[in-house]
């Protein structure tokens, strides 16, 4: 039997040392949707700023009063109105609308942990399209640290070309990786 409340952590944007636990209704998948059980949440940049009240340097990003906050999961899909079957392991797309091509205002209003509800809490409702199978072989916390830091590496290496497309050039290109050492 599901539970008919769910435990999520929620910010007013008012600094990290200011979250909030709190619970919230199950919740219920409309068509098209999936109930995912939320097994991994990673932390990224972008979340400590949400939660600072510093991440409004898009005029999509107005400051709601509060917020479940993060983005990148991995999660099982516990019941679903699309092809994902029960018991796959998934990872969230972070800009739910964003599935090909260069990033566009409407799709950062549809961006998790803000301007969107985000992921820190047990379940959450995604639409079918906005989730991908996690890889077999990553653990939950490896495939939930994949999603923003995957494209961000994607984006600075191949600015602006389609996935599985490399970027046109001499073939003299550099790639500098900085901060790897920890």
């Amino acid at each position: 039997m599901a539970p008919t409340d769910i435990r999520q952590w929620v910010t007013a944007q008012d600094g990290l040392e200011n979250l909030k636990l709190e619970t919230a209704p199950y919740p219920a998948p409309d068509e098209g949707e999936v109930l995912v059980k939320i097994n991994c949440v990673s932390l990224n940049y972008r979340d400590t700023e949400v939660c600072m009240g510093l991440y409004g340097h898009h005029k999509g990003m107005a400051k709601a009063d509060t917020i479940v906050p993060c983005s990148d999961i991995c999660g099982t899909v516990v019941s679903q109105n699309s092809s994902f079957k029960p018991g796959t392991r998934v990872m969230a797309i972070f800009n739910q609308t964003h599935l090909t091509g260069q990033i566009k205002a409407k799709n950062m209003a549809s961006g998790l942990g803000l301007p969107l509800p985000g992921v820190l809490t047990e379940y959450r409702s995604f639409p079918a399209s906005a989730l991908v199978e996690a890889p077999a072989h990553l653990s939950n916390e490896e495939a939930s640290c994949l999603p923003i830091a995957a494209m961000t590496a994607w984006m600075a290496i191949n600015w602006n070309e389609p996935l599985g497309r490399h970027a046109q050039g001499d073939g003299k290109k550099f790639v500098l990786l900085q901060g790897t050492g920890g």
